[in-house]
C-alpha cells in the first residue's frame, strides 16, 4: 500500500472516530458549552483581579506564591477549555478559526512556561544576541503575562453578548461605559505601585486623570512623566485607546469575534453606536476602524522612533520604543498626553520638527472621522475592488475642506497676532512650522510646542473658537464637530440669500440635520458659559480668559492649557472633570441617554404662527 492510500485510509479512520465521539456526546454539548463560557467569565474576571493584585501592591513571597497558583489554575482551565471546545465541534477547521486568536496566545504563553522551566541555551543567545534582551527571564515573564492579559481579555470580550439583552439605547450604553471605564481607571490609577515611591496619589487627582485620558482631553494636575511609573503610565495609555476609538465599538468587535451570526437588537446596537445608515455599513466600518486605528498607530510609532532628538536620554532601546508607542497613540487619539515634562515644549521636542510634524499628522489623521479614512484610504489600506473612478461622499469633502480652512485660518491669525511676540526670535520658515504646528493642536490633539501662557489674548480667542469647533464626527476627537459649524454657516448664508432648502455638491441637506446641529451649537455654548461662570467662583484671581480657554479645552477634550490646570481648586477640578466627560459624550448624545423614549410626532399640521425675531 503506498503512502497516499496510507494517509487516506488513516484520515478516513480519523474522521470515523470523531463522529462516533460527537454523536456519542451530542447530548451534553449544550449544558457542556454553557458551563463552560459561564466559568470562563468567572475566570478572566479572577484572572483580571489578580493581575491587579500582582502588579498593583507590593506583595510578600506568600501572596506571591498564591498569584503564582491563581495563574497557573486560570491558565489550566483555560488549556482544557479548547481543548473541550475541539472535541465538541463538528468541524474542527471552523473551531480554529473562530478561536485561532485565543489559539496563538495559549501556544505563545505554553513556549514561555517551557523556556522557564528549561532555559535552553539557544534560545537565551537569540534573546539576548538578536533581540538585545539583557534579562531573559523576566523578558518571558513580561511576554506571558502580556498574552495571558490579551487572553483575559478576549474571553471576557465575549461576555459583550449580552449586551443587547440590557435594554438599553445606545446613547445610553455609550454614558455608562464612559462611567465605567473612567472608575476603573480611576481606582486602578490609586494602587500604590502605580505611582512613584513616596507619592500618594489623591481620589480627585486619580479621577481628574482618569477622565482626561478616557476623554482623550490630555489636561492633567499632575506631571504623569514625574508621578506615574511605567505601570500607570501603561494603564494611561489603555484609557486612551480605549476611550478614543470608545468602549462601545470594542465590545461590538468582541460581539462580532464571539457569535457569527448576531442578531438584530446587536445589529441595531452596533449601527447606532456607529451612527451609520445601515446595518452593512456598521459591521464594514467597525472592521475598518480597526484597522485603520491599529495600522496607523503602528507606523506613526516607527516614524516618531526614528525621529526623536539624539540627544533625548533613552535608557536603551525599549524605552525609546516604549515611548514612541505611547505618543503615537496618544496623538491619534488626540489624548496630548506626552511621557516629557511640559510635552512638546520640553528641550528635547521643541527643537525636534519633524517629530512634532509626525505628531501633527497622526492627529489630523486621528480628528477627520473614520468615514473619511475610510474613504481616502480605504482602497490602500482594505484592498477594495473597482479601485477606479471612486469619489467621495460629501460628509468626506465637507470635514475634509473644513479642516483645511481652520488649519489656515489658525495658522494665519497665529502668525498675525504672535509675529512679534512668541515668533519674533524665530526665522520665516520656522515660524510657519510653529503657526502649523499650534493650529493642528487645535483639532483637540492638546499637544503645544509653545507656552500659551504667554500668549497674546487675541491669539487666545481664536484658538478659543478653534478648539470650540473641534474635529469631525466619529474621530477620536471632541467639540462640537466640523461638520455641525460647516451646516450652520452655510445654512446662515441661505437664510440671508433667501434660500429655503440647504443644497450642497447638488444633494440636499436634511432639514433635521440643519436641526440637530442648532441643538448642539446651542447646548454646547450653554454649558460653556455655565461652567465658566462657575469657574469664576471656585477660581477667583484668574483672568477670566484663562478660565475661558480652560473650559473650553476641557469640554472640546482639546487639553491645551494657559499653565493654571495644576493650580486649580477641588471645585474646580470637579467642574472640569463634568466638562470633559460631557464634552466627550455629546451633548445631544447625553440628552437623548436622559431621555426614557423618544415620542413620535403626531401627524397633524398646526396652523402657522407669527413671531418677530
Amino acid at each position: 500500500m503506498d503512502f497516499e492510500a496510507l494517509k487516506k485510509k488513516y484520515i478516513k479512520h480519523l474522521r470515523a472516530t470523531r463522529e462516533k465521539i460527537n454523536i456519542f456526546i451530542y447530548d451534553s454539548k449544550d449544558i457542556v458549552n454553557k458551563v463552560l463560557n459561564t466559568t470562563s467569565i468567572i475566570a478572566a474576571l479572577l484572572g483580571i483581579a489578580t493581575l491587579i493584585f500582582d502588579h498593583g501592591y507590593e506583595n510578600t513571597p506568600s501572596h506571591d506564591l498564591f498569584i503564582h497558583i491563581v495563574f497557573r489554575s486560570i491558565l489550566a482551565f483555560y488549556y482544557i477549555k479548547f481543548i473541550l471546545g475541539y472535541i465538541y465541534s463538528f468541524s474542527p477547521i471552523k473551531y480554529f478559526k473562530e478561536n485561532r486568536v485565543a489559539g496563538a496566545l495559549l501556544v505563545i504563553i505554553l513556549c514561555m512556561l517551557i523556556y522557564d522551566a528549561t532555559s535552553p541555551v539557544w534560545v537565551t543567545s537569540i534573546f539576548t544576541s538578536v533581540l538585545g534582551v539583557e534579562n531573559p527571564h523576566i523578558f518571558s515573564v513580561i511576554v506571558e503575562q502580556f498574552s495571558f492579559l490579551l487572553l483575559l481579555v478576549i474571553e471576557l470580550g465575549r461576555a459583550s453578548s449580552m449586551l443587547p439583552s440590557m435594554n438599553m439605547s445606545a446613547p445610553k450604553l455609550f454614558v455608562m461605559s464612559f462611567v465605567i471605564l473612567i472608575s476603573i481607571g480611576s481606582g486602578l490609577l490609586m494602587l500604590p505601585r502605580m505611582s512613584v515611591d513616596g507619592v500618594e496619589l489623591s481620589f480627585i487627582d486619580a479621577l481628574f486623570t482618569a477622565t482626561s485620558a478616557s476623554c482623550v482631553t490630555g489636561l492633567s494636575t499632575v506631571d504623569i512623566a514625574e508621578i506615574f511609573t511605567i505601570r500607570g503610565q501603561i494603564i494611561i495609555m489603555l484609557l486612551i485607546q480605549l476611550g478614543g476609538l470608545n468602549i462601545i465599538t470594542f465590545a461590538s468587535f468582541f460581539l462580532i469575534l464571539s457569535k457569527k451570526n448576531i442578531g438584530i437588537r446587536s445589529h441595531a446596537l452596533i449601527k447606532d453606536s456607529l451612527e451609520t445608515n445601515n446595518f452593512t455599513d456598521s459591521m464594514s466600518l467597525l472592521r475598518e476602524i480597526f484597522i485603520s486605528t491599529f495600522t496607523i498607530e503602528i507606523i506613526g510609532a516607527v516614524l516618531i522612533f526614528f525621529n526623536w532628538s539624539h540627544d533625548t536620554p533613552f535608557i536603551d532601546f525599549y524605552q525609546k520604543a516604549y515611548y514612541s508607542i505611547f505618543h503615537a497613540i496618544s496623538a491619534f487619539n488626540n489624548a496630548g498626553f506626552s511621557l516629557f515634562t511640559g510635552g512638546l515644549t520640553n528641550p528635547y521636542c521643541s527643537d525636534a520638527y519633524v517629530l512634532q510634524f509626525v505628531i501633527c499628522i497622526l492627529v489630523i489623521l486621528g480628528s477627520i472621522g473614520f468615514p473619511v479614512i475610510r474613504d481616502i484610504f480605504g482602497d490602500i489600506m482594505f484592498r477594495r475592488k473597482n479601485k477606479i473612478n471612486r469619489k467621495w461622499s460629501l460628509n468626506t469633502k465637507v470635514c475634509i475642506y473644513t479642516t483645511l480652512i481652520l488649519i489656515g485660518v489658525g495658522m494665519f491669525f497665529f502668525t498675525l497676532f504672535e509675529w512679534n511676540g512668541s515668533l519674533k526670535d524665530m526665522t520665516w520658515g520656522e515660524s510657519m512650522v510653529m503657526s502649523f504646528l499650534q493650529s493642528a493642536t487645535t483639532r483637540t490633539s492638546g499637544f503645544n510646542s509653545m507656552d500659551f501662557g504667554v500668549m497674546n489674548i487675541p491669539t487666545l480667542i481664536i484658538f478659543i473658537i478653534l478648539m470650540f469647533i473641534g474635529a469631525s464626527p466619529v474621530s477620536t476627537g471632541g467639540g462640537i464637530k466640523t461638520t455641525t459649524i460647516s451646516v450652520l454657516v452655510l445654512q446662515a448664508i441661505n437664510t440671508v440669500k433667501g434660500k429655503n432648502r440647504l443644497n450642497l455638491s447638488h444633494q440636499e441637506i436634511p432639514q433635521s440635520v440643519i436641526f440637530r446641529s442648532m441643538t448642539i451649537l446651542l447646548f454646547s455654548l450653554c454649558f460653556v458659559v455655565a461652567g465658566t461662570i462657575i469657574l469664576t467662583f471656585t477660581q477667583p484671581g484668574v483672568d477670566i480668559i484663562n478660565l475661558v480657554f480652560e473650559q473650553v479645552s476641557a469640554f472640546a477634550t482639546t487639553g491645551l492649557s494657559t499653565g493654571i490646570t495644576p493650580q486649580l481648586t477641588t471645585a474646580s477640578k470637579v467642574v472640569i472633570i463634568i466638562s470633559m466627560f460631557c464634552g466627550r459624550i455629546g451633548m445631544l448624545t447625553f440628552g437623548f441617554a436622559l431621555i426614557r423614549s423618544i415620542r413620535q410626532e403626531p401627524d397633524m399640521i398646526y396652523p402657522k404662527a407669527s413671531i418677530l425675531v
